[in-house]
């Protein structure tokens, strides 16, 4: 596990979660256009990635619509986060189904934490202005803590790739509002309880590929949601804790006329640890999923059926063993049910030993399958494209229309070896090396048509394509993470990783196009006095190769320089510059996706060189 502190957060001068998320080794965090990002851990980077599992306090985030996670509409204040937790590779067994690739664990902090007013204000050259306040109380008694925040955020549009110089149409307003509440009882026991709401509204520019050109189409989209949160936790008589979450969202997604999304999701959840002897300390409990939804018809997306309800739920447990002073054996498994697949169990072993008193090896066994996404199951969806992108197609002259389906219930499956070493090699200096190999099998892809039409007016072919999981691929990878406090008021860190792809079959050539081979972060902390922070972020991802089912997924390698200069010149106030992409060479955004889990082609645009202005005043 990777851990990113509030620490880290504030000197990296990061906007966004996204941005944050590249501290972590493994993470390919790239943008898009705009608000709109593709976050993977090694590969499958699109903008619904459906093979990541993201939480926000024990909450699952992802939508049951694509199985994936839309990055804009997380807009809670980046100073309320505690920590954020990166497990790469499998962790489905106690943090839940969908963490295929792993898993991102945002943690806020406690409303005790967080008393007082705090406001936060700053404008970017690029991107436009922002402002957040939060308020913090108790009552008499200390027993009960609150904190209520408001954030809001509008940003310009960006260039277009290709010309540099045209607008790229994804411009963007953010609004959120939320709250959150502690207790904690006599008993020891303790509870919180919290909410956000949140109203993003979004240019975007989709592209519709005809012979010989491409006509962009401007267009809006609106993003609305409201999601609680219930915990409850209590040591118990016999030292065992019990722990019982629940929660509901509710949210309302509009992509102009092309598609939409009304969906309401209740999720509860029970998890109970105690130790069993000297040797064994057990993690159990179950998990429950309701979610219905409102999918009209869109201009490029139909659901078979436009209402349905689908639940998921499952039992999971984990045994660790202490099988001597220095070695310990992990065992887990997790059974979850959904309604396209049935049951799906899932294995995972880990063996860890502690070689010397700062050194431990370890290494571990996983199984892990994904099942069909409310919108993969049923899904119908339309774009127009040209001969560029449809090589099978024999008439060039005519645009033509992709009607996709998925006629099956297939999982995707997973099996990953991971072995690793973690080192303190001296107080001031640790790192953490893990060498992974991920077996993907039927993976969803693009078929072969099945049929085609020809419509008169105005005259276009239909082709059919079906969606079916004959895909296999491998990743081997590498990844290092390195801590070194050089001096006191001196910090480098370093998050590395190589990854490689090979046995690439059926359409998921495609995705193989857009995993980078080398990621790289380093960062460098100075406070050269006691009220003044330097801190410098270097950031490097490799050429993504494309290939011939996507040519249009290729990308040159690029090199980001951020630098952050904070002043404090009391307790209560800092003042910070921001320049990012100081290079002027750090457009890292890509087209995204077309396939199975993405919206239609975006209109992929640069950020430019930036400076920000930012002030923090707490009272």
């Amino acid at each position: 596990m990777h851990v990113i502190s509030a620490e880290d957060i504030r000197l990296s001068g990061a906007s966004s979660l996204p941005e944050v998320l590249r501290l972590a080794p493994g993470i390919d965090a790239t943008r898009i256009a705009g608000n709109r990002w593709a976050v993977s851990i090694r590969g499958f980077a699109s903008r619904l990635s459906n093979k990541l599992l993201v939480l926000v306090d024990g909450r699952n985030a992802f939508t049951p619509a694509f199985s994936g996670v839309i990055w804009e509409d997380f807009q809670f204040p980046m100073e309320d986060i505690e920590r954020i937790e990166v497990l790469r590779g499998p962790a489905a067994t106690i943090w839940g189904a969908n963490g295929v690739n792993g898993v991102i664990n945002i943690i806020t902090k406690s409303a005790a934490a967080t008393q007082g007013v705090q406001a936060v204000m700053g404008g970017d050259t690029n991107e436009g202005t922002y402002g957040r306040v939060r308020s913090g109380g108790q009552n008499a008694d200390g027993n009960l803590f609150y904190r209520v925040y408001g954030s809001a955020q509008s940003a310009n549009a960006q260039d277009a790739i290709g010309s540099g110089e045209g607008n790229g149409k994804d411009a963007y307003r953010h609004e959120s509002t939320g709250f959150r509440i502690d207790g904690y009882r006599p008993d020891g026991a303790r509870w919180d309880v919290s909410g956000d709401y949140y109203s993003v509204n979004s240019e975007t520019v989709t592209t519709l590929n005809l012979p010989n050109t491409v006509i962009a189409n401007p267009g809006k989209e609106k993003h609305q949601g409201l999601a609680l949160r219930a915990r409850y936790e209590k040591v118990l008589a016999d030292g065992s804790s019990l722990q019982l979450q629940g929660a509901y969202s509710h949210s309302n997604l509009t992509f102009d006329a092309l598609a939409a999304d009304k969906r309401d999701t209740f999720d509860l959840e029970l998890q109970h640890r105690f130790k069993l002897g000297e040797r064994h300390e057990i993690v159990w409990g179950s998990a429950y999923r309701l979610s219905s939804d409102n999918m009209p018809r869109g201009l490029m997306a139909q659901m078979d059926e436009t209402s349905q309800k689908t639940s998921t739920y499952g039992i999971f447990g984990q045994d660790e063993i202490s099988l001597a002073e220095t070695w310990r054996l992990t065992l887990g498994l997790r059974m979850d049910h959904n309604e396209f697949t049935g049951w799906e169990a899932q294995p995972d072993a880990r063996l860890s030993w502690n070689i010397a008193q700062n050194h431990t090896v370890w290494g571990s066994l996983s199984k892990v399958s994904r099942a069909p996404s409310r919108g993969e199951h049923g899904l119908s969806s339309s774009s127009m494209e040209g001969q560029a992108t449809l090589p099978f197609f024999p008439f060039p002259v005519l645009p033509t229309v992709i009607h996709t389906y998925n006629p099956g219930n297939v999982s995707e499956r997973l099996k990953v070896g991971q072995v690793g070493l973690r080192s303190q090699w001296m107080p001031s200096l640790s790192t953490d090396t893990v060498l992974f190999q991920h077996k993907y099998d039927r993976l969803a892809g693009f078929g072969s048509p099945t049929g085609f039409g020809l419509t008169n007016a105005p005259a276009y072919i239909d082709v059919f394509v079906p969606v079916v999981n004959l895909g296999e691929m491998t990743v081997n990878g590498a990844e290092l993470s390195a801590d070194w406090r050089l001096a006191t008021n001196l910090r480098l860190q370093l998050a590395q990783t190589w990854q490689s792809t090979s046995n690439v079959r059926a359409s998921v050539g495609e995705v193989g196009g857009i995993i980078p081979h080398s990621i790289t972060s380093i960062r460098a902390s100075w406070s050269p006095m006691s009220q003044v922070d330097v801190d410098l972020w270097l950031r490097r991802t490799s050429q993504r190769p494309g290939s011939s089912e996507a040519p249009l997924s290729a990308r040159n390698a690029f090199t980001g320089v951020d630098l952050r200069l904070a002043w404090r010149p009391s307790k209560t106030i800092e003042l910070a510059l921001i320049g990012q992409n100081l290079n002027d060479g750090a457009c890292d955004a890509y087209a995204g996706l077309t396939s199975v889990e993405t919206m239609p082609k975006m209109l992929p645009t640069c950020a430019p060189r930036s400076l920000a202005a930012q002030a923090r005043l707490d009272f």
